[in-house]
């Protein structure tokens, strides 16, 4: 028997989805529920649109949505560099302003069907969630100067405020960001956060990693299936075997490329000696042949994850009628990853703002929504209140990657 939110509905006829909405336990499966109201109101908004242009619904033609990232790299460098000296001169304080000014920029750079987004975010509020998180991390520190049972305890505590975290962030994020007039969402649901996000982690670390990918899995479908544009909420079931098909896939590519690169750097190392090379001399380089190879294999692991995993998650999102496809391909992503990273290092770090434009440039390319009936046709909801920062800058803080 499937468990909540693993049915997918889009294969049902008319009849048998509204004899599913009759039987269905709507507080036993939540995300059943969702995702069968999802369906059934994008089969009337279809058919509504269809009766509107006179037409059968299977005679309207979907139309696809490219979006069009417009960034120019010199001129996001100059807001870069400003944001970093204002940020240093300020010792840290002008670090949410240039937070907004970079997430404004980028937003409005992004057009789909013509439009693009906005984002609304208050930099005081940002600035106040910050702050929660530097006396989050100070307590962190001093735990660690304190004792090794006080470290485990805040770890531990943290690890309890993680889903929190995570559903405040996701909803000041949403809240903040526009499209055609429209507010996005993220409705708030803390049991769910703690039964996908922190039940399926401790599954996945009591398995030494064997439930991992169900994690992944449960995360990125906990996080979209739970935004909504306007009134209208995403609906989005991935696959649990094509996570798995991925984690494995990217182990095995990990031990081929560590596998080659080892030996490499055993050749290196060892023309080192024969030329009897001095071992400060010898220590540094395989130092930094093993740094080499880490930033290598994470890249290319990384790249080829994310671009599966997404894959597998926008091509089975939807928004109404409308639908969501994605074509990312993984040997392009682990060019931009490994590229970005030797311009940056080279140019100590100035190459960021090209680096940045290029990895966002590339994951929108890979992306179109298609359109089946008139994007117009979206409708407000009530406003919903911005709730404080905290969640999201601590989230920042902690690292909290939620893979988009």
């Amino acid at each position: 028997m499937a468990t909540d939110g693993e049915i997918d509905y889009r294969s049902f006829a008319r009849e048998q989805l509204d004899e599913a909405l009759e039987r269905i336990d709507r507080e036993r499966f939540p995300l059943n529920y969702q995702a069968l109201s999802a369906e059934i109101e994008r089969r009337k908004w279809e058919a509504e649109v269809a009766a509107r242009a006179g037409v059968t619904v299977e005679a309207s033609a979907p139309v696809r949505h490219r979006p069009e990232f417009k960034a120019d790299p010199k001129e996001y460098f100059r807001i870069w560099i400003v944001n970093l000296a204002l940020t240093i001169v300020t010792l840290g304080i002008y670090s949410a302003w240039a937070k907004v000014r970079k997430l404004r920029y980028f937003y409005g750079c992004t057009v789909v069907a013509g439009s693009a987004f906005g984002y609304h975010g208050d930099p005081r509020a940002i600035l106040r969630g910050r702050l929660i998180a530097a006396a989050l991390a100070g307590t962190y520190l001093l735990a660690r100067q304190t004792s090794t049972l006080a470290t485990f305890i805040v770890l531990g505590l943290l690890a309890l405020v993680t889903p929190w975290l995570v559903v405040k962030s996701r909803m000041f994020a949403l809240r903040v960001t526009s499209w055609r007039g429209l507010r996005f969402d993220f409705s708030p649901d803390y049991r769910g956060a703690y039964r996908q996000l922190l039940g399926w982690l401790i599954l996945g670390i009591a398995t030494a990693g064997l439930l991992m990918p169900r994690f992944s899995r449960e995360r990125y479908q906990f996080i979209v299936s739970r935004s909504r544009y306007g009134a209208t909420a995403f609906d989005c079931n991935p696959g649990v075997g094509r996570f798995f098909k991925t984690a494995f896939a990217g182990m095995g590519l990990a031990l081929v490329v560590g596998f080659f690169l080892g030996i490499l750097l055993a050749v290196v190392v060892g023309g080192l000696n024969a030329a009897q090379a001095s071992p400060a001399v010898t220590r540094v380089v395989t130092m930094a042949g093993v740094a080499v190879m880490y930033a290598v294999i994470l890249s290319v692991v990384h790249g080829y994850v994310q671009a599966r995993n997404l894959n597998e998650v926008f091509g089975t999102t939807s928004l109404g009628p409308h639908r969501v496809v994605s074509d990312l391909r993984a040997t392009p992503l682990i060019s931009i990853y490994l590229t970005n990273l030797l311009a940056m290092v080279f140019t100590l770090g100035l190459y960021t703002p090209w680096a940045q434009i290029r990895l966002v440039r590339y994951r929108l390319e890979g992306l179109e929504l298609e359109a089946h009936g008139s994007l117009d046709d979206f409708v407000a909801a009530a406003a919903a209140p911005v709730p404080a920062a905290t969640g999201e800058e601590i989230s920042s803080l902690l690292d909290v990657d939620f893979g988009f």
